[in-house]
């Protein structure tokens, strides 16, 4: 069992929460997260994150960057939407922007834990990552952070990709408890962050939190429908209804408001 300083709490930050793909991860009690924060930028998204039912989820409407302002996020709402408009996923450019805010990660952490505590850290936020890694590093607090999974979706974005080789290189040499989907069985989503944190976050959870997280009862509606939906369906079934319920869904937020 790993074990955290005395006076402690163990924390998981979510940095591109999305629809909560790894929110449901993290939630499951072997992990033994106290509080758990998800960073989420893109308003349709928080409407969903907002339906998590467990008193320890803060939902931080706010992109995490090496700046505290304002950004455009291109395609908000979508998997890939980033604060970077040449990112390739983006497509040609026919695509929801959205004006959010941007909170600085050293400041955000300064303020809101403890030396003390325990802290896992996700990024999967196309391309800010190396925005955050970089403040981090360059400010020290990265010393806080007890492991590191990182998606380096930079490697997308044909003006940022050349900063991917030196910030891991970087984050190597000063933070050897990182790992990528590259480094991971499962490459990429939930399942690669359950693996990570098997790897680094053992816990032994009392029974009755046990039983209401199998049961389920913290998810909102929409991840009901999807767990639901990738049980029952065809592959390619599922893929063309999660595109399709996903942009009636934004569409309805663009209409609430409108």
């Amino acid at each position: 069992m790993t074990r955290r300083a005395v006076g402690g709490m163990r924390v998981f930050l979510d940095v591109g929460g999305h629809y909560g793909e790894s929110l449901d991860v993290a939630l499951d009690p072997r992990w033994g997260f106290e509080k758990i924060y998800s960073f989420e930028p893109a308003e349709p998204c928080q409407r969903i994150l907002r339906g998590f039912r467990d008193s320890r989820v803060h939902i931080v409407p706010a992109g995490l960057s090496s700046r505290t302002g304002q950004a455009t996020l291109f395609g908000a709402g979508l998997l890939g939407a980033s604060v970077y408009a040449d990112k390739g996923e983006l497509g040609d450019g026919h695509v929801r922007a959205e004006t959010i805010a941007l909170l600085r990660a050293t400041d955000w952490l300064r303020a809101n834990t403890s030396a003390d505590d325990e802290i896992y850290l996700k990024l999967n936020c196309e391309g800010s990552e190396c925005d955050v890694l970089e403040d981090l590093l360059d400010s020290g607090v990265i010393s806080r952070l007890r492991s590191i999974y990182v998606d380096f979706d930079v490697r997308k974005i044909p003006s940022q990709a050349h900063r991917h080789a030196i910030v891991e290189d970087r984050l190597r040499h000063h933070s050897p408890r990182f790992v990528t989907p590259d480094s991971l069985k499962s490459h990429g989503g939930g399942a690669a962050v359950r693996e990570w944190l098997v790897l680094v976050s053992p816990h032994s959870p009392a029974a009755a939190s046990t039983v209401r997280y199998r049961l389920g009862l913290h998810r909102p509606p929409y991840i009901w429908a999807t767990h639901a939906a990738r049980a029952a369906l065809p592959r390619p079934v599922y893929a063309l209804a999660a595109r399709r319920f996903g942009a009636q869904a934004r569409q309805r937020t663009g209409a609430d408001r409108g």
